[in-house]
């Protein structure tokens, strides 16, 4: 099948034309084509992803209720009658509610009147808040199994089963397996960073320990993965890389 079914024109100018439309509409089809093939498979960046219009609709909790910063640098607009004044809007003293919370009383040196040497009594205080942390504290759980005997019949021994662990033998608990698992997944630390960071607290761990902990947590989590992998091959569209699933020799949903 020919490109144009009609003839084409014998004067130059009309060709010289034809052939600069060609050109340029070539050249828009390869800038088009370029940027497909980036969006396929360059690199990979957050600002090239679309935007799913059901995030802008997130609940943000406490977030929503954060007032806007006062402006306090702009004159009131004053047309005919006066506004009432308005308080700043300034997030100040407004921690969250649901952090725990700790005093500390700073008394005077001295709570005798400097005048007259009379005990002083108090008439109000001021409280302040600010935000505090506890950095990780390593400690050690004892188990404690208390065995109980009969003194009558001297044959019979109680004692309370012992608790399960993360894994038989080992010396650390769920909570700190799975605190090791989270750092390194979760918050990308990598195992030998938090084996410097354990030895820095006087507690030395090889690495390779820490890593039979995570492997030890992933055969736990076996089952919560095919679960989530059941259910993102059950949805009807699967978003990822062409490239890895020709790899590993699967297909998109």
């Amino acid at each position: 099948m020919p490109l144009r079914p009609t003839p084409l024109p014998q004067d130059a100018a009309q060709l010289t034309r034809i052939i600069l439309s060609l050109d340029e509409e070539n050249a828009d089809l390869k800038a088009r084509v370029a940027f497909l093939e980036g969006q396929l498979f360059g690199p990979k960046s957050e600002k090239m992803t679309a935007i799913d219009p059901t995030q802008a609709t997130l609940d943000l909790g406490d977030l929503s209720d954060i007032p806007a910063a006062a402006n306090d640098d702009v004159a009131p607009v004053t047309e005919g009658t006066t506004p009432a004044r308005r308080s700043p809007a300034r997030n100040i003293g407004r921690l969250p509610k649901h952090l725990p919370r700790y005093e500390e009383v700073i008394e005077p040196e001295s709570k005798s009147c400097p005048c007259c040497s009379f005990d002083l009594h108090c008439i109000g205080t001021d409280v302040s808040e600010a935000l505090d942390i506890v950095p990780a504290v390593v400690r050690v759980k004892r188990t404690i199994r208390p065995r109980y005997a009969c003194r009558a019949c001297e044959s019979v021994v109680v004692q309370a089963p012992a608790p399960a662990r993360v894994m038989d033998g080992g010396m650390v608990t769920t909570a700190f397996a799975a605190h090791v698992a989270v750092s390194k997944f979760a918050w990308h630390l990598p195992l030998h960073r938090q084996a410097q960071m354990l030895a820095s607290c006087g507690v030395v761990i090889d690495r390779g320990t820490l890593g039979a902990w995570v492997t030890r947590i992933a055969w736990w989590l076996e089952l919560l993965y095919d679960a989530l992998t059941a259910f993102i091959r059950s949805q009807p569209r699967v978003f990822c890389d062409e490239s890895v699933l020709q790899r590993h020799g699967r297909s998109s949903v």
